[in-house]
């Protein structure tokens, strides 16, 4: 019985009561950006997300990192306003601005009061945080060092080293194989005029996904999604990735001079719009995603002691994420916990 066969088979006897769907609209500005909407009144609160093609997948292959440092620095300077500026205008009226980067997307977010005044000032500057980018040169070349930096970091320690590892065992040649943070050498030499380059084929109006929720009207959110989208750049919607085909089954022993091995076990899982998503989702948390009530933690904690915590999960991803177990144990019992 595969993996799948297995986890549809537990996911049987689950009630269908926990499918009640939210009340989601959906539409297209004139720009070409998708948009979702849900309306909300229990808070006076509007939350936004625009989302962008834009994650590491996307990097140039001889320039590992660009896709980092372009979302990185699109609230550190826009729109006539210093990143402190930004931040005190955000404060002013009560709004948290954010992001979200991984190896397919890169997108900001916003909360803010749904009152009139407060709302239109916070759209205001997050309509220039999107549109506006001015990548001053200063901040680039500080950033670039800080992010250089943390890259250093984490070269240091085993779990990072194992995760670099396996995802590079497990897509190759794939742009999902490389760390988003980038490469070192890479990120030294890119340039204002790449990040520019970047973010105009990229953050277009095409490729955006405006999502809104909160204590608004449809009317007031179509308003708004195309007061985003208006003005982006106009570049045409990327390419989709390639589907990964995954790589022959190997192993790897890393050196490190630690007192625990970190142990990594995958192969490629689903992507987000996998039919079995809902089912494999369920079957995983029986088996490592329940935390002390899964399979594994009872046979490799409980019963052997080989670890604090054993675990499994599904990424998935716009294409395959990955499937991964993981365990950290003392290193004379590596073999042992491999083997449950």
């Amino acid at each position: 019985m595969s993996i799948k066969q297995f986890m549809c088979v537990l996911a049987l006897s689950l009630p269908l009561s926990a499918q009640a769907a939210l009340a989601i609209q959906n539409w297209q500005t004139p720009q070409g950006a998708r948009v979702y909407f849900v309306e909300s009144r229990e808070l006076p609160m509007l939350d936004i997300s625009v989302d962008f093609p834009g994650g590491s997948a996307r990097d140039p292959a001889a320039k590992h990192g660009l896709a980092q440092l372009t979302h990185g620095l699109l609230d550190q300077g826009a729109g006539g306003l210093s990143d402190t500026q930004i931040a005190h205008r955000l404060a002013d009226v009560g709004a948290e601005m954010g992001g979200a980067f991984d190896r397919d997307r890169a997108g900001v977010t916003l909360r803010t009061l749904s009152s009139p005044a407060e709302k239109n000032a916070a759209l205001t500057l997050l309509a220039q945080v999107l549109q506006q980018p001015e990548f001053p040169l200063a901040v680039v070349k500080r950033e670039k060092q800080r992010l250089i930096s943390s890259i250093r970091e984490a070269e240091a320690d085993p779990g990072s080293i194992a995760d670099k590892a396996f995802y590079r065992s497990l897509y190759g040649t794939h742009p999902y194989a490389h760390d988003p943070s980038g490469d070192p050498a890479a990120i030294e030499k890119l340039t204002r005029s790449d990040l520019q380059a970047f973010y105009r084929s990229h953050y277009s109006a095409p490729n955006a996904v405006i999502a809104l929720m909160g204590d608004i009207s449809r009317a007031e959110a179509e308003a708004i999604a195309v007061r985003l989208a208006a003005g982006l750049p106009k570049a045409a919607r990327v390419v989709r990735l390639p589907q990964p085909t995954g790589a022959p089954v190997s192993s790897a022993r890393i050196a490190h001079p630690s007192t625990q091995s970190h142990v990594l076990v995958g192969a490629l899982g689903m992507g987000r719009n996998d039919p079995d998503f809902f089912p494999l989702f369920v079957g995983n948390y029986v088996l490592g995603g329940g935390g002390f009530d899964s399979r594994l933690m009872k046979e490799v904690r409980d019963k052997r002691g080989y670890a604090y915590s054993a675990y499994s999960y599904f990424l998935p991803m716009q294409e395959a994420g990955p499937f991964q177990l993981g365990l950290q144990t003392k290193l004379e019992q590596t073999d042992d916990a491999l083997k449950v």
